[in-house]
């Protein structure tokens, strides 16, 4: 083995290594290929990012900007503060009426343009905008439930008083899940007569009105729950 000597000088001048010996070390071909492979064996696998573009199916954008819209257009019908549930469902159902054509309207010549906070700049085809719009009418139903939860609170009101505490919670239950049902029965009732030719805006809320006014104990009961009450926005 060879040893010679090197003189290794550093940037300052007031440091100065001298005649500092080192090995020379001369590694075969094999030996290089050996230490090749092991440095493979233990240097770390590192995964590539996987690129992800958001999509409007990823989010509720659709549904947001329908929810939000339909809220605010029940907002301005029932906006004097004294109103009961039978104003709110015709509200409701008004509101998804109006949102329903606006929808259909903007289709008339493709598919909608939009901008969204998360996804940016899409367009719609008019299933993705009704199926936005569904889901978005589910949401008012919650409210609707909510709503007439609120009404249990009121100091007036006089709601399933019994002294049996699970008569009065399965009572409360068939009352709400009766007035969701009868707006799901409307929605339908709604788009079969959307597409008849005899078809007239503004017909939504009579047809809930119809589903109401034919349930003789739903009617007798909304009158004991709304007798005395403290109106509550929804």
């Amino acid at each position: 083995m060879e040893r010679k000597s090197k003189d290794f000088r550093g940037m300052d001048d007031n440091v100065a290594y001298k005649n500092k010996q080192i090995d020379n070390v001369e590694i075969s071909n094999e030996g290089r290929r050996a230490l090749r492979e092991k440095l493979r064996e233990v240097k770390p696998k590192v995964e590539e990012p996987i690129g992800y573009e958001l999509t409007i199916q990823d989010t509720n954008e659709v549904e947001w900007e329908h929810y939000t819209s339909m809220r605010e257009y029940s907002g301005l019908t029932l906006k004097d503060g004294k109103y009961n549930l039978e104003d709110v469902m015709k509200s409701v159902m008004d509101a998804y009426e109006t949102r329903y054509n606006y929808i259909v309207k903007e289709h008339e010549n493709g598919e909608r343009q939009v901008s969204y906070d998360l996804t940016g700049e899409n367009s719609l085809t008019l299933d993705e905008d009704l199926a936005g719009l569904d889901r978005a009418y589910n949401k008012r139903l919650a409210n609707l439930a909510g709503y007439i939860v609120c009404q249990q609170t009121n100091d007036g009101s006089k709601f399933f008083q019994t002294t049996n505490v699970k008569k009065n919670a399965a009572e409360q239950k068939e009352y709400i899940d009766t007035a969701v049902s009868m707006m799901e029965k409307a929605q339908k009732r709604f788009l079969e007569m959307r597409e008849e030719p005899k078809y007239t805006a503004g017909i939504a809320k009579s047809v809930i009105w119809d589903i109401m006014s034919s349930d003789k104990n739903f009617m007798e009961t909304t009158q004991r729950l709304f007798a005395k009450t403290i109106y509550h926005n929804t």
